[in-house]
């Protein structure tokens, strides 16, 4: 008994490993769903499709189907994204986005309650398909739930090498968004996190509550620490009103 207790205590002393800072606070429990289903129509509508559908998606158990549709014949096209309740259409917008097998067939929806109010949002990642360092270049779109079933779309462009996850910094339910940019200072290179709270059917930054951005500094090598080669408050000199390419649509 006396050696189980010791085991205990050390596993108990024994710190959570988290690598940048913001990555200590709860996050989102998702489900993930990527069982997309191709339609190529290219020889004749000139269209590529992806549909996925996720049963008892809302809380009266209805289903959700989001079909993605891109444009084979101008590529710089915006493509439509339609939502179907059940089998009925509730919604059609557009994305400044190309879907391919590339970077859609392999990203799964991610589905969590982003905003704590009840109800089910949804997540794609869509990565553009660079090299190097725009490799991590990719386009993010939530769909947050509204109360009379439909969404609002936000979008915006961003880099990461995987999902970043959502934190909830202050324990309110609301999980802050965080993005992160490359910025450059004094011939040197710096990940730039900004942080976000959705409101009001839009991003809102809340830095200022956080004491954000915090800025790590680019290395050819893992480096997770937050300079200190800028003071916190010249860091604010590279805050984001808006995340890049900032887009909202209903």
């Amino acid at each position: 008994m006396k050696i189980l207790t010791i085991i205990i205590s050390i596993l108990i002393t024994i710190p959570v490993y988290t690598q940048y800072s913001f990555e200590k606070y709860p996050a989102p429990t998702y489900k993930k769903y990527k069982n997309w289903e191709l339609y190529d129509w290219t020889e004749t509508k000139q269209t590529v499709n992806y549909t996925l559908t996720i049963e008892q998606f809302f809380n009266d158990k209805d289903s959700l189907t989001i079909q993605l549709t891109s444009f084979t014949s101008n590529l710089d096209s915006p493509s439509l994204i339609r939502i179907f309740r059940n089998e009925s259409q509730i919604q059609k917008m557009t994305e400044q986005m190309f879907f391919s097998s590339l970077n859609t067939g392999h990203e799964p929806i991610r589905i969590a309650d982003i905003n704590g109010d009840g109800l089910q949002d949804l997540k794609i990642i869509t990565p553009y398909m660079g090299n190097g360092i725009a490799a991590l270049n990719v386009r993010v779109i939530y769909f947050f739930q509204t109360k009379n079933g439909e969404f609002v779309k936000i979008s915006y462009a961003d880099k990461m090498p995987k999902n970043r996850v959502e934190r909830d910094f202050n324990g309110d339910g609301n999980y802050e968004i965080i993005t992160m940019n490359l910025t450059g200072h004094q011939n040197h290179n710096y990940w730039t996190f900004n942080i976000f709270e959705y409101l009001e059917e839009n991003l809102k930054n809340v830095n200022d509550r956080e004491n954000y951005p915090i800025m790590v500094q680019f290395l050819h090598k893992d480096n997770y620490e937050i300079t200190n080669k800028l003071s916190r408050e010249k860091m604010k000199d590279f805050a984001l009103q808006l995340p890049d390419e900032y887009e909202k649509k209903k």
